[in-house]
């Protein structure tokens, strides 16, 4: 009779498939790099079995030579035609060996053209000397250095990088003369990982930026709000708020449209961040309102921030494509330590009582947020 898999088992398979997978997904660069590892070191283990054969002046070398000439061809060919950079270098790391790709990255015709040479004939003394120390200490010690990341600037700038791995070449007695070099360029690597972050970097920005004017979104200021708020309750500091409103802005953009007022928007954007120091946090708080948490700052600072914004705003017309526009801004304004180090929906609520004051005063004007009595601070 057929056996069918039970649901049970089913599940388990899949789960654990998912399972994999999901561990996998994040760990995909360093799979990546620890199997470029292994080939390298396989690699430099079969180089310095061939070269030591092949390329040093040892007795057997002529009878091999004689045997198998086709071997020792295919073997040349082999070694010239793979994109690696594979070399030998002597205890002086001066070159004994060194295939097409090595050449190639050094900058000459082929890799006869660097026997006898070293890296101080080809690149900047601070730099040949790192290698130079380098190789020196594998030759020293026997210890070989693994997957280390080399980089170089190439004449057009642009950084060239080479993922090394360097062992001792050994003579048959066992003893460190000299160093077999394995090298993978990575730069392609490099570029894509740099991208990759650029990326990353630029949809956190996103989300937590508002997209016309680059300021903190109103979701981001308002947790930074709450985490400073228990930040200066927890260790006792004071700090205020500031809420800002463009007086008469939804005529900006019923006389000339959306574009226009987007571009009035940005500007005082620009201006509130200018006006506040560079550890404030500044972001938009509503279509035409800004919310700013001044750290370290008193109710008396706090007024005079909101004043110097005000004027900064009311002193110069915005220039947009239309022409200049003449714009004012109400501000309120508070302090934690006048409220006891309230909450954020107290504070919200309070600094938008004292915007409205502001208002009705006959806007362009600040007005601070007080306890109307002792007992309201509790």
């Amino acid at each position: 009779m057929e056996s069918f898999p039970q649901p049970g088992a089913l599940k388990a398979t899949a789960e654990y498939g998912w399972a994999a997978g999901s561990w996998i997904a994040p760990h995909a660069d360093a799979i990546v790099r620890w199997a470029s590892l292994f080939l390298l070191l396989l690699l430099a283990f079969a180089v310095g079995m061939v070269v030591w054969r092949f390329v040093t002046d040892w007795p057997a070398h002529q009878m091999v030579r004689e045997k198998f000439p086709g071997e020792l061809s295919m073997l040349r060919a082999v070694l010239s035609s793979l994109p690696d950079l594979i070399y030998v270098k002597d205890a002086k790391s001066r070159f004994l060996f060194a295939n097409q790709g090595t050449a190639e990255v050094m900058g000459v015709p082929s890799g006869a053209d660097l026997v006898g040479k070293t890296d101080f004939d080809f690149y900047p003394n601070n730099l040949a000397t790192g290698f130079f120390r380098d190789e020196q200490r594998v030759i020293e010690t026997g210890e070989p250095l693994v997957s280390r990341d080399e980089h170089v600037r190439e004449t057009d700038g642009r950084l060239r990088y080479i993922l090394t791995t360097k062992v001792p070449l050994r003579d048959p007695a066992g003893q460190p003369v000299g160093i077999i070099g394995i090298g993978r360029n990575i730069t392609a690597l490099k570029e894509t990982e740099a991208e990759l972050k650029r990326a990353r970097e630029d949809l956190r920005f996103k989300a937590s930026h508002d997209s016309l004017t680059s300021l903190l979104n109103r979701g981001a200021i308002l947790e930074l709000l709450d985490r400073e708020l228990a930040r200066c309750a927890r260790e006792n500091l004071c700090m205020s708020v500031l809420l800002a409103d463009l007086d008469h802005f939804k005529e900006v953009n019923d006389r000339h449209g959306h574009p226009v007022g987007d571009e009035v928007l940005r500007e005082i954007a620009h201006r509130f961040s200018r006006a506040i120091r560079g550890y404030d946090l500044v972001g938009r708080y509503g279509g035409e309102e800004f919310l700013a948490v001044l750290t370290q700052c008193n109710a008396r600072g706090a007024m005079m921030r909101a004043e110097q914004l005000r004027q900064s705003i009311a002193a110069a017309p915005i220039p947009t494509a239309i022409g200049q526009i003449c714009m004012t801004v109400s501000l309120g304004v508070l302090s934690n330590t006048d409220w006891n180090n309230p909450g954020a929906e107290l504070v919200l609520r309070e600094v938008d009582l004292a915007l409205y004051a502001a208002k009705a005063a006959g806007r362009n004007c600040c007005r601070l947020a007080v306890p109307a009595s002792p007992a309201a601070r509790a």
